[in-house]
């Protein structure tokens, strides 16, 4: 029961903030700051090379179509 409730009183706290004190204005000044920091472009990036790389092993996978000719 304890750590539960300072598990939640920590996860409700000000520390649990990935930026703390930081506010954005709109979605213009999110994106903004979604691109500039050098650790959301990693993420980014990462997410980018699985999700080809994933799409090319699902092309590799996808019957191909043949046509009869007779």
């Amino acid at each position: 029961m304890t750590r539960t409730l300072v598990g939640l009183i920590m996860a409700s706290s000000g520390a649990a903030w990935a930026h703390p004190g930081e506010r954005h204005g709109d979605v213009g000044d999110a994106l903004l700051h979604l691109m500039s920091e050098p650790d959301h472009i990693a993420l980014l990036m990462a997410a980018a090379v699985i999700g080809g790389l994933g799409s090319l092993m699902m092309r590799r996978r996808a019957p191909t179509t043949r046509t009869f000719k007779g």
